[in-house]
């Protein structure tokens, strides 16, 4: 068994403070000071209390305001299929998206390498930024470019693309049902563009997604490219057959 040092156990604590005094996402915090007089520890213990709690993304700071009780993040499971939406739903909170752009194209090379399709081969370029709708607040947390086989989703430009997710449309429109996918994940930092769009600084550290879904029949339904910003995010990746024997043991003992 781990030992917790102090700082840990007043980290815990405060989580159960949280829930005890129903402090809700977005709420501020009590004052170091609050917080020191209510657990009866130092200043300094409460600071790096915080500073756990931070880098868990349980509670943010905002310059020159306070901390307060971080909102949900999306779990990703690098196993599972879900479209944006419905994570976003997951985790309670609203979706809006706004296209940038729609592009008809053709494959070149760099892009038929990625989609594992000849060049020339027709494709959907779908541009959108996704935004998390919070209490009040709208906040860009990604943005996707989505490149679609015109084969496999013909004239995608007459349904809903802002109201919608693709996943959905593909599904119902044209019965093109998503079975897996492979990603990759990797850190990039914020161009020009993204830092407008995501509202953050330049050269601030995101996340990049990229990988190709399939369906059924190991058709490519479409190659995406995101960009999101990773204090909106927290990844897994589950390992099935291990936890079905988990699953075994726990249930009928070794």
């Amino acid at each position: 068994m781990k030992l917790l040092n102090k700082d840990e156990f007043i980290a815990n604590e405060m989580k159960y403070y949280f829930i005890k005094n129903q402090v809700k996402e977005g709420d501020k915090l009590p004052s170091e000071r609050e917080l020191s007089d209510f657990f009866g520890v130092q200043r300094a213990t409460i600071r790096a209390a915080c500073d756990i709690l931070e880098e868990e993304g349980i509670i943010g700071i905002k310059e020159r305001s306070g901390r307060y009780l971080g909102h949900s993040r999306i779990t990703v499971n690098l196993q599972e299929i879900k479209s944006f939406s419905d994570k976003m739903s997951e985790i309670g909170i609203g979706l809006e998206s706004k296209m940038v752009a729609f592009e008809f194209l053709e494959a070149d090379k760099a892009l038929s390498r990625k989609m594992k399709m000849p060049i020339g081969t027709p494709v959907n370029k779908i541009t959108r930024v996704r935004k998390a709708v919070w209490g009040e607040k709208v906040i860009p947390v990604a943005i996707e470019y989505a490149y679609i086989p015109e084969e496999m989703a013909p004239k995608l430009m007459k349904y809903d693309l802002e109201g919608r997710s693709l996943f959905e449309i593909l599904s119902k429109e044209y019965g093109k049902i998503p079975k897996r996918d492979d990603q990759i994940i990797e850190i990039v930092y914020a161009n020009e563009f993204e830092s407008k769009m995501l509202k953050v600084d330049k050269l601030t550290a995101l996340v990049k997604k990229s990988g190709i879904t399939y369906d059924e029949n190991d058709n490519v339904l479409q190659y995406l490219h995101a960009i999101m910003n990773k204090e909106w995010l927290q990844y897994e990746q589950r390992n099935e057959m291990i936890e079905n024997k988990v699953n075994e043991v726990f249930n009928h003992g070794l």
